[in-house]
């Protein structure tokens, strides 16, 4: 048992539309990329349905590959994130089955992002933390801004075009310019346009400074 761990919850927005065989390899993919860019105590993996579970040390790597899971589908398919910290307890180790306070929160938080996300003017919400490690852990100050600051990237990377995602992906990957336009095929002129019009260097730095949070 770990008293002071990190749970993520990932689950597909309007999974059961669409290419199903298509969506389990994205899925698959999405978290191959994620397992190899963040550590993690127990990587990310499929459970049931479309949701996927992963344990890690802090937040900032819970974070971390949450924001690359969901680029790495985007722009086809977005996903919700509940983010919790706490105990987490194998209960099956035959069986990957584990419980614990970290899970709860977690559930707790991705629920509480299904229901916001149907208010008006919330419609962009993907994320949520809900924190309650001891004080050796991030401090529950740290857990609620950064909390806030999820959702102000949410609000933002929701409006950028499919073309744009893909500027944005080529920033936190720290691609230059020239080799993120050569791999969209468009001019490097064009895509400098892209991460300036669309302040994708500013979303970036505040991607990256969650990933630092312990």
């Amino acid at each position: 048992m770990k008293d002071s761990a990190v749970a993520l919850l990932i689950d597909v927005v309007s999974s059961r539309s669409g290419d199903r065989a298509a969506l389990h390899q994205a899925l698959q993919d999405a978290a191959a990329v994620a397992n190899e860019r963040h550590p993690a105590v127990d990587p990310l993996r499929p459970t049931v349905g479309d949701e996927l579970q992963g344990v890690y040390s802090t937040l900032g790597d819970a974070l971390a590959a949450s924001y690359t899971f969901r680029l790495a589908l985007a722009p086809r398919w977005d996903a919700r994130v509940g983010i919790g910290g706490g105990a987490v307890e194998v209960v099956d180790s035959d069986l990957g089955i584990q419980d614990g306070s970290a899970w709860w929160l977690a559930r707790e938080a991705i629920d509480w992002v299904k229901e916001q996300a149907h208010r008006k003017g919330y419609e962009s919400a993907r994320t949520a933390i809900r924190d309650g490690r001891r004080a050796d852990g991030a401090s529950s100050s740290d857990s609620r801004v950064a909390d806030a600051l999820t959702r102000l990237i949410d609000a933002h990377v929701a409006r950028l075009k499919p073309g744009v995602v893909e500027s944005l992906k080529g920033v936190l990957s720290g691609e230059d310019n020239a080799a993120v336009a050569d791999r969209l095929g468009i001019s490097a002129s064009a895509n400098s346009q892209r991460v300036i019009n669309n302040d994708l260097r500013v979303v970036a730095d505040a991607i990256a400074a969650l990933g630092h949070l312990r």
